[in-house]
């Protein structure tokens, strides 16, 4: 099957090529450039010596994603200007960041932010269009159970994967609550500096540096460059936008800890500021309270006063695993099984000790930013390595069962239109590719 890869770059808006321009192949009433070749291969390969095979490879997927853009206007796929225009703004607004701010950006390619963004809709377009239209491709393939049985009884023994040792465990965290007066103590001492700050008796970089906990600006005055509105948490943007430029912001709340903002410019959407971050501690007979109460709880689950499920309802301070009775779902995959090579060693160390259904006594866990909080273990299932199976592996199937039955419904697609599409290749390709579909055949 071909691959559908649309990726936006840098390189689709980069200066022009040294190859001399040209039209390479026509599809339908769409059209292929020299240089969207030479672009794509430049993206993919960066640099790196391209075989003939892959260069044809990856005309023909030009080719492909033409023809997905040719019928997608025939069928009157439907992509609102609206749509188009969110989608530039998040694309402009991660290449500011890659470049460093507004002006970088601008500098690189000679050109204002609002002609970049004429630039960009037309291609953003012709990508929404082509999604779309391979979404209608696919969109009544349906694999049944019986169509996985068969995908898997079609496959070579030698072809089917090994998969590595897997676990699924439970917790429940108990994270110690942080006191009123630690809160309030915070702020007030943030409120001390900001007046200090704004009355010029010291200076935000000497104090940023001191004691900001922001690892990304401490040293830089507590600085960032401009930022695009949406880059940074809600409160710390609408306490930007609620105060004048040159002035200081009260101190408040956000997901991070508390703050105040000395806001330096503020230009439409985008803006410059410097903060100072600081969060309250938990003290030390907080974390006591924290392992009193996990000791209690674990008591109760082994005494069979409890459920362990309903006990991570109950206490477990950390939402993710809390609303799945205490599982934790593999990051990678969004299930319940984690290969042991993706869990942390301390984790793994304590899991190995158990058989399933056994839990651990509370376990001091240390987050990476040196929070603590008790946890419980508990390990649910162990899976040996093995030879991917249908009883224990069905989801694998299941997956690679739809994926081939969409491309097989895409190989039908195409060819079915490439009967009915009219299709012109430079005589330079023709004979040096060896395509999978008919592509050079009379219409």
């Amino acid at each position: 099957m071909l691959c559908l890869a649309l990726v936006l770059s840098l390189s689709a808006l980069a200066q022009p090529q040294q190859t001399v321009e040209k039209i390479i192949a026509t599809v339908g009433d769409e059209i292929i450039l020299l240089s969207d070749l030479e672009n794509s291969l430049n993206e993919t390969y960066k640099g790196k010596t391209i075989s003939q095979e892959q260069r044809c490879a990856a005309f023909e997927t030009l080719l492909y994603q033409k023809l997905l853009l040719h019928h997608a206007r025939v069928d009157s796929v439907e992509v609102t200007e609206s749509d188009v225009n969110a989608q530039v703004e998040r694309r402009i607004e991660y290449f500011v960041q890659m470049l460093g701010s507004e002006e970088a950006f601008e500098q690189y390619y000679g050109k204002s932010i609002s002609l970049l963004k004429e630039d960009f809709f037309d291609m953003v377009m012709e990508q929404m269009l082509v999604e779309r239209e391979q979404q209608e491709v696919t969109k009544g393939v349906v694999t049944t159970p019986a169509d996985v049985l068969k995908y898997f009884k079609d496959q070579p023994k030698d072809s089917i994967p090994l998969i590595p040792e897997q676990i699924a465990f439970s917790k429940i965290e108990f994270s110690p609550k942080i006191k009123e007066r630690e809160i309030n103590r915070v702020i007030h001492f943030l409120d001390s500096l900001r007046a200090d700050i704004a009355a010029g008796r010291s200076s935000m970089t000497l104090q940023a540096a001191k004691w900001s906990e922001d690892p990304g600006s401490r040293y830089k005055g507590g600085c960032y460059p401009l930022q695009r509105r949406g880059t940074f948490v809600p409160e710390y943007e609408a306490a930007v936008y609620n105060t004048d430029e040159g002035k200081f912001t009260p101190v408040f709340k956000s997901d991070f800890g508390y703050h105040f903002v000395k806001v330096v410019e503020k230009r439409g959407d985008f803006y410059e500021s410097c903060h100072i971050l600081m969060t309250p501690k938990v003290l030390d007979k907080d974390l006591d309270v924290a392992h009193a109460l996990a000791d209690s709880v674990h008591a109760n689950i082994v005494q069979n006063k409890m459920d362990f499920k309903a006990a991570a309802r109950q206490y477990s301070t950390d939402e993710d695993s809390k609303n799945q009775e205490g599982q934790v779902l593999s990051p990678s995959t969004g299930g319940l099984r984690h290969e042991i090579g993706s869990i942390q060693p301390e984790i793994n160390l304590l899991l190995s000790q158990l058989q399933p259904g056994q839990m651990t006594s509370p376990v001091l866990n240390t987050t990476e930013d040196g929070a603590k909080s008790y946890v419980i273990y508990r390990l649910d299932e162990r899976i040996n390595a093995h030879r991917a199976n249908m009883d224990l592996d069905y989801e694998i199937f299941q997956n690679a069962a739809s994926t081939a039955a969409k491309s097989k419904a895409t190989d039908q697609w195409v060819k079915s239109k490439l009967s009915r599409t009219y299709v012109q290749i430079d005589e330079s390709l023709k004979g040096n590719c060896s395509f999978e579909f008919g592509w050079i055949e009379k219409k």
